[in-house]
């Protein structure tokens, strides 16, 4: 890490609005149309996980945009009519609805999660490079799953069509893309965290966030910035663990250099605690 700049590492979660929230994070009194503006004052971005699932329109983004801090960024998954069933139908609307982020300066990038099943093939390839065109000019990370795409010089071949790479952490299966492949050319990495295996917390033990903090320090030197998002949707784990590896960079990784939240809000409230 000699000579280089500290790496920018920005830290959030998939969605915002989960009923377990609150109590642990969110005050019980605490109205629901503020929950994203008392997010905001915790992490400086969210990926809307429920894109992936309808697509939202402009007037629905314009709202949440204007309910959150200047500074303060969205990542939108893509529309799984797009990532798993190869359909165009959902691209050009969910971009012109996404243009009212960019609109207001809280767009920071779509995130495409491709199945399993989509494996490194001629046919495949040309469909990335289909769902990079519809979806530009605004940064897109692909997330592959099957490791048929672990080849040499492929963060190159993304960057040709305006793309970069996630990587995912869930449970290690023979087929699995791995885990922190940031030697493959990506300057601006996404890391997604899923639980390992079924009912197990990604931060269980602790040892699993520091495992990362090591891997995120070591990245090579093309890799600009890193941007970490919690994926374990049921319960609390995803917002505990995103505060506690927060709070690990805050308190000395000198070589990463932390994004903060627009208008940040102390940790140390009576609804969260986390152990040191």
């Amino acid at each position: 890490m000699s000579g280089r700049n500290a790496i920018a590492v920005s830290i959030g979660t998939a969605g915002y609005a989960w009923p377990d929230w609150v109590g642990p994070f969110y005050p019980e009194n605490l109205p629901a149309e503020r929950r994203l503006a008392f997010y905001a004052s915790h992490f400086p971005f969210v990926e809307l996980h429920s894109t992936f699932h309808r697509n939202p329109s402009r007037g629905q983004l314009a709202a949440i945009a204007d309910q959150t801090p200047s500074g303060f960024q969205f990542i939108l998954k893509v529309p799984r009519t797009a990532s798993h069933e190869q359909s165009v139908h959902d691209l050009r609307p969910f971009r012109q609805a996404a243009d009212e982020l960019a609109a207001r300066h809280r767009l920071l990038g779509f995130v495409v999660e491709f199945p399993e099943r989509f494996t490194d093939t001629p046919s495949h390839r040309d469909w990335v490079s289909r769902v990079a065109t519809g979806l530009r000019p605004y940064t897109t990370w692909v997330e592959f799953r099957h490791r048929s795409w672990l080849r040499p010089r492929l963060g190159e071949w993304l960057r040709d069509r305006g793309l970069e790479l996630a990587t995912l952490d869930g449970p290690d299966l023979p087929t699995s893309f791995p885990r922190g492949a940031f030697d493959l050319g990506t300057r601006h990495a996404y890391v997604r965290l899923h639980p390992r295996a079924a009912g197990t917390p990604v931060d269980s033990p602790d040892a699993l966030l520091r495992e990362w903090i090591a891997r995120i320090s070591a990245v090579p030197a093309q890799v600009e910035s890193v941007h970490i998002t919690f994926n374990n949707c049921r319960g609390f784990e995803s917002v505990s663990d995103a505060v506690r590896l927060t709070e690990l960079i805050r308190t000395g990784v000198p070589c990463l250099r932390l994004v903060e939240p627009p208008a940040r809000c102390p940790l140390t409230q009576g609804f969260l605690f986390v152990e040191a």
